[in-house]
């Protein structure tokens, strides 16, 4: 027997069998090829075989048998018709005919089942012999496992496109960069003096020139950013048009560009796609990347720390400009395109980690992972455990059951509202993976739902009377147990590594995607599409979680703790004069009357905290605070500086004033932060850059009714010949233009001249500090210089 690493699943018809090609790796990329039938589920009698046989006739197919198996459906162990067909296609064209009985695992993508029944887990060791040009004769997983090292490279285009808008039937690629751990190189068809430049003779030289040092490189992952909607589908489009070979896969296919939901998808035969534009954003909303935008300058500096390599050099609008006059700055040019290549392969070498370890945990190939949502990594998983536990995967709902769940709303966690104030000496309880925590330790699952081996004392009772088996695990708590033990352990071993060292980096990206895996759970439950959707699972977790909290927060009042605020799994606690280790000791009385699976956790002690007002100023505001811990650092949540959507210049205001609260308690010294940054936008010092907001267009331009100030602004881009779709993030300044609506004067950020100070001032800066200068005594008029306003009781 061999061993290699699955790294890709893929089918193929040939001569109407199904013929599975594994992408695999030893040393290097191959093939092996593997023979599958297609199958499905009747849960019906015996009886209906010859009928079955009869509908595969009139459909001009072949059933290649028909056996009795034992499945476990809903929980219970029951005789069920395996029907094995010729092709995946053949099993919908047999299954409309006996609709009348139920029907299952008819509508599970191939190459997933194949690892299911196989038990195979991708980017691991498997077993495997074989005959011929790569025909398996036997296959089996193996319980080793050895490191996985890829050969990279990341890669860029550049375009000649002076409208803004890319025309890639009339208009060239101007270059292609490339940059691998072995070289980084730019390959034109101008000379250049920077000797990593390679020049070609023709546009269409260039294009197979970059296709033959892909496989001279032997290279297994590209990365692109955006290169799937862009770069790939540009050169494909480019090469029809000129006839140039775009033989980019290792068997010199051209790429295969689909479209999966409102994402594009590049598949490339014998290499690994990773298209780290949607990737980055996805790590952005599960707050993986710190990034306000997702441009690449703006992804390289929040994952590497460092800034931009290509932002100062050449502004991408004038790229065909500087091509055309053929001056110096066409080597700024060839430096540019590098610098982005040389960007990309670092950020991809940074997700690619914690891509790997999904794969690996959720049993999803890498490529399908990097353009998974979580909702379909969990299901992949959770299929692939109920093979294992012989028990018949849940079919999808149907559009009726989508349109019924999506009505049918579950109440929320419990929020204490925050009481507005600057306070001092807090300190922070939040439970451990609060939601799987109480999928765990209450066994909740569909299919343990109103059990009848348990008696109703023995069931799990939900605070809304739903009863859960207490006796048999479910799989999604059997399932996510597994994965929150095995990130304990891994978190637990990561805290005792020494940081940035070999065991560390391996181990920091698979304690991040069991993170993502595990949090994934409880949506899914009840997820509009889910296979495993239980609403009285979802709102049974959420009616826990509220009296867990609610718990909480009552015996830390009888212990003589204030609570401040309160928000689904954490709780803010004033201590006063309690010492720290009252405070464990809190800790440690609430931990022992907790399910052995839940865990309050000490978040930590912090000298100061902000909680500020709403509008009414009767309560404070939902998530949105900032503390400082023992070692001066700063927790912000809420404020606008986390958001794209104000200016520079109130986000740095807004954090200054908060960091000069939280260290130094310095109201005079914030109050003239504020006022001194008014003098300026007054006086016209600021950079225009300062004052551009961002804002995403969410639907078609034409759609919109109401013109908002990003709309106005994308409105005017369109009109200069830029492309601007559903997703485009519009920069955009409001300048002096003269009208009394704000949209009107909302100017692109690249063409505007000028700003307007009063709208800076009173519906940027003021804004983002005045809710937090409030809480130590400070009025709007007193940061326009104004003073203190008089009330009547002055006078009395």
């Amino acid at each position: 027997m061999q061993e290699a690493q699955l790294i890709d699943v893929n089918y193929k018809i040939i001569n109407n069998n199904t013929i599975i090609e594994l992408l695999c790796k030893d040393t290097k990329f191959f093939n092996l090829y593997d023979k599958f039938d297609a199958y499905f589920y009747v849960d019906g009698p015996i009886t209906i075989k010859n009928e079955i046989e009869q509908i595969a006739i009139n459909n001009n197919t072949k059933i290649k048998r028909i056996e009795t198996v034992k499945k476990k459906i809903k929980g219970k162990l029951k005789n069920i018709l395996k029907i094995v067909c010729i092709t995946p296609s053949d099993i919908s064209k047999i299954k409309k005919g006996i609709e009348r009985y139920p029907c299952y695992e008819h509508k599970i993508r191939f190459k997933q089942k194949y690892i299911n029944y196989k038990k195979l887990s991708p980017l691991h060791l498997f077993e495997y012999s074989s005959e011929g040009e790569g025909w398996v004769t036997e296959l089996n997983p193996s319980k080793k496992s050895i490191p996985l090292n890829f050969k990279c490279c990341a890669f860029d285009i550049e375009t000649y496109t002076p409208t803004g808008l890319p025309k890639p039937i009339k208009e060239p690629v101007l270059m292609i960069s490339y940059s691998t751990d072995k070289e980084s190189k730019v390959i034109s068809y101008k000379k250049s003096k920077h000797d990593y430049v390679e020049t070609v003779k023709t546009e269409n030289k260039m294009i197979e020139t970059f296709c033959d040092k892909l496989n001279d490189l032997d290279i297994e992952v590209l990365y692109g950013y955006n290169s799937a909607n862009f770069d790939l589908d540009y050169l494909n489009k480019r090469s029809q048009s000129t006839g140039a070979y775009f033989g980019i896969g290792r068997n010199e296919s051209p790429p295969r560009i689909n479209t999966l939901g409102r994402n594009t998808i590049a598949k490339i035969d014998g290499r690994i796609h990773i298209d780290l534009y949607p990737i980055s954003q996805s790590l952005g909303r599960m707050g993986a990347i710190d990034a306000q935008r997702f441009r690449l300058q703006d992804v390289y500096k929040a994952v590497t720390g460092t800034k931009s390599i290509t932002k100062e050099l050449i502004n991408k609008s004038d790229i065909w400009k500087v091509w055309d006059a053929e001056t110096d700055d066409l080597e700024l040019l060839f430096e540019y395109s590098l610098g982005d290549s040389v960007m990309t392969k670092l950020i991809g070498d940074k997700i690619l980690p914690i891509e790997i370890e999904v794969s690996k945990a959720s049993k999803t190939t890498l490529f399908d992972v990097t353009n998974a949502s979580s909702s379909r990594l969990v299901e992949n998983l959770l299929m692939y455990y109920s093979n294992l536990r012989n028990e018949i995967i849940p079919n999808i709902p149907s559009g009726s059951e989508i349109i019924a769940r999506l009505h049918d709303q579950v109440q929320g966690a419990y929020v204490k509202m925050p009481k507005p104030g600057i306070y001092d000496n807090l300190v922070v309880f939040d439970f451990r993976s609060l939601y799987p925590s109480i999928i765990i330790s209450h066994n909740v699952d569909p299919n343990t739902l109103n059990c009848t081996c348990c008696t109703d004392k023995e069931k799990h009772i939900s605070p809304l009377s739903h009863k859960f088996c207490s006796k048999n695990k479910g799989l999604v708590p059997e399932v996510l147990e597994e994965l929150i033990s095995t990130r304990i352990k891994l978190k637990e071993k990561l805290k005792q590594t020494e940081k940035n060292s070999t065991e560390y980096n391996e181990l920091y990206p698979r304690v991040q995607a069991l993170k993502i895996l595990a949090n994934s759970f409880y949506g899914y439950l009840l997820y509009s599409r889910s296979r495993w959707y239980t609403r009285e699972g979802g709102e049974s977790i959420t009616a826990w979680a509220r009296y867990y909290i609610k718990q909480t927060i009552e015996k830390a009042e009888k212990n003589g703790f204030e609570v401040i605020y309160s928000d689904t799994d954490s709780t803010f606690l004033l201590m006063s004069n309690k010492t720290k280790n009252e405070t464990l000791k809190l800790l440690g009385d609430i931990n022992a009357t907790l399910p052995s699976d839940m865990k309050l956790d000490l978040e930590g002690f912090y000298p100061r905290g902000l909680f500020v007002a709403k509008k009414t100023r009767k309560t404070g505001a939902k998530k949105k605070y900032a503390l400082i811990d023992e070692a001066g650092n700063i927790k912000i949540r809420g404020f606008e500086l986390v958001r794209r959507d104000w200016s520079n210049v109130a986000k740095k205001t807004q954090k200054e004033i908060l960091t000069t609260i939280l260290k130094e308690g310095d109201k005079d010294k914030a109050l003239n932060i504020v006022k001194d940054v008014i003098k300026q936008i007054r006086k016209g010092d600021m950079d225009l850059n300062e004052f551009v907001i961002f804002n995403k267009i969410r639907k078609p331009i034409n759609d919109y009714k109401i013109l908002s100030p990003e709309v106005h602004a994308a409105k005017q881009l369109i009109e200069k010949g830029k492309e601007i779709h559903v997703g485009s993030l519009v920069g955009y300044i409001i300048t002096d233009i003269k009208s009394k609506n704000i949209s009107d004067k909302a100017v692109p950020y690249q063409y505007a001249k000028t700003y307007d100070i009063d709208y800076y001032v009173n519906k940027q800066v003021i804004p983002a500090v005045l809710k937090i200068l409030e809480e130590l005594g400070v009025e709007e008029s007193e940061l326009k210089g104004e003073g203190k306003q008089i009330g009547l009781n002055y006078f009395f």
